[in-house]
C-alpha cells in the first residue's frame, strides 16, 4: 500500500513491493497476476472499508450532523492509514471503474444525505452529485496537500486542530444562505 500511495500505481513496480515487504517478487506473482491485480484488490479492499465506516457514521441524526460525521470519519480513517487513504481517495482514477457491481460509493452516500438536506430546504440548491464532489474536496484537497506538503508544512494526521476549519469549510459550501 505504501508503495502504491507514494509512488502511485505507474510508479510502482512489482520489485518495489517484494523489496518494501521482505519477500520475493515470485512470491507476490503466486498470489497474484500481476501488480494490477494486486492494486485492484487492494483498492476494493480498502474503498469498501472507507465506503462502511461512512455508511455507518452517517445512518442517522440531523443534516449537519451527518455531513460532519463524512467529515470526522474521512480524517480518522486518513490518520489510522495514510497510505491505505492516499491510494483510494486521492489516486482513484485507475482502479474506482473496475470495482465490483453493488460496490458502496462514499459519493452516493453524501449525494443522499444532502438530496434529503435541500428538501429540508436546509442546504444549498444544486445538482447532488456536484454538491457531493465540492463538499468532499474540502476534505481531500487537504488530505492531498499534507501528503505532499514539506515537513512542518501541514500535519493533519497528528494536528487536530485543523479539522475544524475543514469541517466549517465543507458545510459552508453547502449550506444554504439565510440572508
Amino acid at each position: 500500500m505504501d508503495c502504491f500511495a507514494g509512488q502511485g500505481y505507474d510508479g510502482t513496480r512489482v520489485r518495489h513491493i517484494a523489496e518494501r515487504a521482505g519477500v520475493s517478487e515470485a512470491a507476490i506473482y503466486r498470489h497474484y497476476a500481476s501488480a494490477e491485480a494486486l492494486a485492484q484488490e487492494l483498492f476494493a479492499h480498502y474503498f469498501g472499508e472507507y465506503a462502511r465506516q461512512i455508511a455507518d457514521a452517517t445512518s442517522n441524526g440531523t443534516t449537519k450532523h451527518r455531513l460532519r460525521a463524512v467529515i470526522r470519519t474521512t480524517l480518522a480513517f486518513y490518520r489510522a492509514d495514510p497510505a491505505a487513504a492516499i491510494f483510494i481517495l486521492v489516486r482513484q482514477d485507475r482502479f474506482m471503474p473496475r470495482l465490483p457491481a453493488g460496490t458502496v460509493y462514499p459519493l452516493e452516500i453524501v449525494e443522499r444525505i444532502i438530496a434529503v438536506g435541500q428538501q429540508k430546504l436546509e442546504l444549498r440548491p444544486g445538482q447532488p452529485n456536484l454538491l457531493a464532489a465540492i463538499f468532499l474536496g474540502c476534505v481531500l484537497r487537504p488530505i492531498q496537500l499534507d501528503s505532499l506538503a514539506a515537513p512542518g508544512a501541514l500535519d493533519l494526521i497528528t494536528d487536530t486542530w485543523h479539522d475544524q476549519v475543514i469541517e466549517e469549510a465543507a458545510l459552508a459550501a453547502l449550506w444554504r444562505d439565510r440572508s
